[in-house]
């Protein structure tokens, strides 16, 4: 018997995303490690989350995450759908994977440097794993069921999967779905010590062949997107579906990746979808920019392209940088294909030719063994 199929309507779809290309700044003198390049908020798109009086309580994700749920919302507006209202009747799910580690890390070596009295409490409070979902209803006034999820590269995904499920269970009205990511310090030392980053500036190329300059790993973004979801057919003219969604962790500690196991993973999530890999007229890659990563991705792309000559085959995360919940990015850039039916700026095709889009499947693996499918259908 095949699964329970993961569907929602979505009404409306918000991004705020970093700037096209990465930003050079020099390391934190702690770790000597002369320059780093990362994807990181424009300026102006930074100025424009900072709302006076708002930036001094709340983390940087939580102004991230803020900034997407009201574009979803404006968008809502502005296709003449009243947005959720205040109340019981809508959820919030957040998928982030560094949580508010953050300002956790800052409140403790606050507390260490200057003394329980002198700690400032606003780090104490974003602390919280739950603050980014329990700002959003605070904010916006959602008082349905309210989750935070922090599960790695899964993050998003099960985030997603739970806002639909609210949904089929009669749990919620409407789910407010977000995934968001804000780059810290702390994040990037760990990243750079553990050899996840290089230091190279060049833009990201996953799956183009180009060698970087300077170190083998990829680079680090944020940002943040959300969607209003809805119950199927209780919409009247929603901007796409989210047809289905699958997401796994490795089942080994210590994961031997494998493009034919991969390929066989893709396969079943399409048929427990009924979907047709033929019938997809974009299929979105995650793939990174790391070189080890990208090889995987590019034989699940050979594979794919065999068994469905022609389909276009294409990736986004030379746009945004690699971070655990940089899905959320592709699901919006996704969303945007169908609800337009054409292909969004941002998406680079490696092969075949992108038409009129009316179904897309996302594909993403990370170097630990999480691997995801979303489909989201006109």
């Amino acid at each position: 018997m095949k699964p329970v199929a993961c569907t929602a309507d979505i009404v409306a779809a918000g991004a705020v995303r970093p700037g096209p290309t990465p930003v050079t700044r020099p390391a934190p003198a702690a770790v000597a490690q002369g320059d780093w390049a990362a994807y990181r908020l424009e300026t102006a798109t930074e100025q424009a989350l900072a709302i006076p009086g708002r930036i001094k309580r709340m983390g940087r994700g939580q102004e991230l995450a803020i900034g997407a749920v009201q574009r979803a919302l404006d968008g809502c507006t502005a296709q003449g759908i009243e947005p959720p209202v205040r109340g019981a009747s809508t959820a919030v799910s957040v998928g982030t994977a560094w949580a508010e580690e953050g300002d956790e890390i800052t409140f403790l070596e606050n507390l260490i440097k200057f003394g329980e009295k002198a700690a400032k409490p606003a780090f104490f409070v974003n602390s919280v794993k739950n603050a980014l979902a329990s700002q959003l209803a605070l904010t916006f006034g959602f008082q349905g069921e309210n989750q935070t999820f922090a599960h790695d590269a899964l993050s998003f995904e099960s985030a997603l999967w739970q806002g639909a499920h609210l949904l089929r269970a009669g749990r919620a009205r409407h789910a407010v779905v977000c995934g968001v990511e804000a780059l810290v310090a702390f994040q990037e030392i760990h990243g750079h010590l553990l050899g996840w980053y290089g230091t190279d500036s060049s833009p990201l190329a996953p799956l183009v062949g180009t060698k970087r300059a300077a170190g083998q790993g990829t680079l680090p973004g944020e940002g943040a997107a959300a969607f209003v979801l809805a119950a199927p057919g209780t919409v009247a003219s929603p901007l796409a579906r989210l047809s289905f969604v699958r997401a796994r962790g490795p089942l080994r500690r210590e994961p031997s990746l494998a493009a034919g196991q991969e390929l066989a993973f893709i396969d079943r999530a399409l048929d427990d979808a009924g979907t047709r890999l033929a019938d997809a007229g974009l299929v979105l890659l995650g793939a990174n920019g790391d070189p080890g990563l990208d090889a995987i991705y590019a034989e699940v792309a050979r594979g794919l392209t065999a068994r469905a000559p022609g389909v276009a085959v294409g990736v986004y995360r030379h746009r945004t940088g690699d971070f655990a919940t940089a899905s959320a990015l592709g699901f919006e850039s996704a969303v945007r294909a169908v609800a337009h039916r054409t292909l969004p700026g941002e998406v680079r095709i490696l092969t075949g030719a992108a038409g009129a889009i009316e179904r897309v499947v996302l594909y993403h693996l990370s170097s630990a063994g999480y691997h995801s499918v979303m489909i989201v259908s006109a």
